[in-house]
């Protein structure tokens, strides 16, 4: 790669400035050159600013032309897949996240916060947190907005972290932090930067961040990842800010990506935390005096992984779920199932198929997709139960499952 840092730049040249003075020369340069997009943000003296330099520039171009792919298998999907699909990428961004921060979470947490979070269950840890992407993702029919004021950052921030911040890192300002906070590098214990302080200067820089969250002249997707490290050096909380800036990132992309691309940036994150911690630091080094164009690289090419992963795997589970359907199609025909009965197997197939954790469906569910009453429905429930498809699970309420037999025939 030709671009290099400010702080490259110098430690290549042979000139006998003072470094700091050599830096200042060459951040003159960068941030006023033409093919530079600056932030109107200043940390340390120096405006935050990215070049769009030729793999940065060509980056971008790939997600663009990835996205088309991921749209058109997203679109595609029908509604009962595409909603196990939600669930099972949303389960993996929240413990992905967490993990990130050392947040211990399992898969079965995630899954009973979803229920709650859509309705159907008493609240849970995590809750919050999952109520978010829903309204992300548009599940409730209608999404969630950009932040317009600092009150909505700090709204955001409570639902990401409820319950989970000790008492002794809560925000103590009036919305942020009043106190002051380093960034370390925990591999040589280099202290990399303060945070912004006081508190009104975290409101002054996140009144700034978010003017640049909708600034037209810079390219939607470079915008969001300027905006997540931006977010990230001002550290408006003592705990949380790494699940909340990652949040807010995903919501910004949200905004100009398909939905499953802007939810799966943190399992990427999470496979290469080396890497992403790392280009955090880099960037954040005094002689590189807020040029982040390599940091928006790296976090470019994460998004550009996270789509060719979500390309694969719909691909093979469309795959799959169509040789499911030919399966169903011959077993209905010899066994004369009703319509019910098939609907009821085609729907618990594609929570197989489409969610890698697939919690059993309840009889309220099943109504719904169905659009028929209780009775009906127990009808249906009663004869595949008898031809040995379907298992039961608990008591109040019930519900159900594809059991081993039904595995076997339609999925093996």
């Amino acid at each position: 790669m030709d671009y290099k840092s400010i702080r490259q730049t110098i430690n290549m040249s042979r000139s006998t400035e003072k470094p700091t003075d050599a830096a200042q020369r060459e951040y003159e340069s960068r941030v006023n050159g033409w093919s530079t997009f600056r932030s109107g943000i200043t940390f340390d003296g120096h405006e935050m600013f990215a070049v769009c330099f030729r793999e940065l520039g060509t980056a971008l171009d790939t997600v663009r032309e990835l996205e088309g792919s991921v749209e058109s298998l997203w679109n595609d999907l029908p509604n009962i897949a595409k909603r196990a699909y939600l669930f099972d990428l949303i389960g993996a961004e929240v413990q992905s996240t967490n993990t990130i921060e050392g947040v211990h979470t399992t898969r079965k947490e995630i899954a009973d916060a979803l229920e709650s979070a859509a309705g159907e269950g008493p609240h849970k840890r995590l809750t919050e947190f999952a109520k978010l992407f829903l309204g992300l993702s548009g599940e409730d029919g209608e999404q969630l907005e950009l932040p317009h004021e600092l009150k909505d950052i700090r709204n955001i921030y409570d639902q990401v972290t409820d319950g989970e911040i000790a008492d002794k890192d809560k925000p103590d300002g009036i919305l942020f932090r009043k106190g002051t906070v380093s960034v370390w590098d925990d591999g040589n214990g280099r202290k990399l930067h303060d945070g912004a302080y006081p508190e009104s200067e975290i409101q002054v820089q996140l009144t700034k961040w978010i003017t640049l969250l909708t600034d037209s002249n810079i390219p939607p997707v470079l915008r969001a990842v300027m905006c997540h490290y931006a977010f990230e050096y001002v550290h408006p909380f003592y705990d949380g800010n790494g699940r909340t800036g990652r949040f807010l990132l995903a919501l910004q992309l949200s905004k100009h990506l398909s939905v499953p691309t802007a939810i799966s940036l943190s399992p990427v994150i999470a496979d290469a935390k080396g890497q992403y911690y790392k280009a955090f630091d880099d960037a954040q080094f005094p002689l590189n005096c807020s040029d982040v164009s390599l940091f928006c690289y790296r976090m470019v090419k994460f998004i550009i992984t996270a789509q060719k992963n979500i390309i694969s795997d719909l691909g093979n589970k469309w795959g799959s779920l169509k040789a499911a359907y030919d399966k169903l199609n011959d077993y209905a025909e010899q066994k004369r199932l009703s319509g019910d009965q098939k609907d009821i197997l085609l729907y618990l197939l594609q929570i197989e198929l489409f969610d890698n954790n697939p919690q059993p469906a309840s009889r309220k569910e099943l109504c719904s997709f169905l659009e028929a009453g209780n009775t009906r429905l127990m009808s249906s429930i009663n004869a595949l139960l008898g031809l040995g498809l379907l298992q039961e699970h608990g008591k109040r309420p019930i519900r159900y499952s594809l059991s081993e037999t039904a595995h076997r025939q339609f999925l093996q």
